[in-house]
């Protein structure tokens, strides 16, 4: 799937989670809930493996796999945890063929504390059953940073303790011009 098949993808899901909650409103209290239905109304949908290949892939010609956490979270819940973990670790499987280590570029615009309780689960096992993520990881470079990405780290911080000495932070102001950046290396 190349970049405008992407985007084009990701602009259905978005129309899609806005037909969802112009039907069954949006919930000012007990969000967390209805995001949940609506990730999953959106799975049983759409195709998830797209949805997935829209979410994670490599940046053509490089070591470097890109995360949007703004197409996962539309979709990503805990009864598709497995799917999203297998094709990650398909992506750093490919890229470790050709290159002896692999960066993570995440995007996590919008990430938030909930998100974090919401995916805690998913997050945590992610690290904890895979020491490759940890081992041949050379650099995590998180765009996008959250405000309170301290208060992130404390709650994830046994599970991402290892990686954050790799770690670097971007935050808005920035961002954008960094991950254009990182598609014109191609």
């Amino acid at each position: 799937m190349d970049s405008n098949e992407r985007d084009e993808y990701y602009n259905q899901l978005e129309d899609a989670k806005a037909k969802f909650y112009q039907k069954n409103g949006k919930n000012t209290i007990f969000k967390n809930k209805q995001k949940l239905e609506c990730a999953q109304t959106l799975t049983n949908e759409f195709d998830l493996n797209k949805m997935i290949e829209c979410t994670a892939f490599v940046v053509p010609n490089t070591n470097i796999i890109y995360y949007n956490y703004l197409v996962f979270k539309i979709y990503g819940n805990e009864s598709n945890r497995l799917e999203v973990y297998s094709h990650i670790m398909n992506l750093i499987n490919s890229v470790l063929e050709t290159y002896d280590t692999f960066e993570v570029h995440v995007n996590l615009k919008s990430f938030t504390i909930s998100a974090c309780h919401r995916y805690y689960k998913m997050i945590s096992s992610s690290f904890d059953e895979n020491t490759l993520l940890t081992d041949k990881l050379s650099k995590l470079v998180i765009y996008n940073t959250p405000s309170i990405v301290d208060q992130l780290t404390a709650i994830l911080y046994s599970t991402v303790k290892e990686v954050l000495p790799k770690t670097e932070y971007y935050y808005k102001d920035s961002s954008d011009a960094r991950i254009n950046a990182l598609f014109d290396i191609r």
